[in-house]
């Protein structure tokens, strides 16, 4: 018998043909990030606001000690914000700690530990590749990568670094 987190496949063969989605829900959609950048789920910790921030940065959490950036994405979708200390939280591996299995796959995340701000975790599907489609026409967020299908269900995928990269403050040419 296979334990939750065992294969029948090794890892090298997995990689080519499915992954693992860590999903959460804004309003009534479902978003998904591979779940080799998700480090730890959490209830909505106090969030101290950062003076001249980007509006989808709501602030910074202290995590043990260590100070993490969260982003609001709600705000990042153009969605109305939440309640303050409702929704759910989701701590992304800094670069440093990622697994193996995610660098060889190319994945990557910040260099600094960062919060996700969702309305709500939700499930973990195990999807074949072949099974992620384009993004759909409608959305134009270039942090958003496609859309993956688990029989009726569709997951809007995220990609981390787009994200990351459209929070950047854009350089200027002189």
């Amino acid at each position: 018998d296979l334990h939750p987190h065992e294969s029948p496949m090794s890892a090298t063969e997995s990689t080519h043909t499915s992954m693992q989605v860590s999903t959460f829900r804004i309003e009534d959609e479902l978003f998904g990030i591979p779940t080799l950048l998700v480090e730890e789920l959490f209830r909505p910790l106090p969030i101290t606001r950062v003076p001249g921030a980007d509006y989808r940065i709501d602030g910074v959490v202290n995590i043990r000690g260590t100070t993490a950036v969260v982003i609001n994405m709600r705000a990042c979708l153009g969605r109305e914000p939440l309640a303050a200390g409702h929704g759910e939280m989701i701590l992304l591996e800094s670069n440093a700690g990622l697994v193996v299995e995610a660098k060889e796959l190319g994945l990557r995340v910040g260099d600094e530990p960062l919060l996700l701000l969702v309305d709500e975790n939700s499930h973990i599907y195990h999807l074949p590749v072949e099974a992620n489609y384009p993004p759909p026409a409608h959305i134009s967020k270039a942090f958003v990568q496609g859309v993956a299908r688990s029989g009726d269900t569709y997951i809007t995928m995220i990609s981390i670094p787009k994200l990351i990269d459209d929070l950047q403050p854009q350089a200027v040419e002189a």
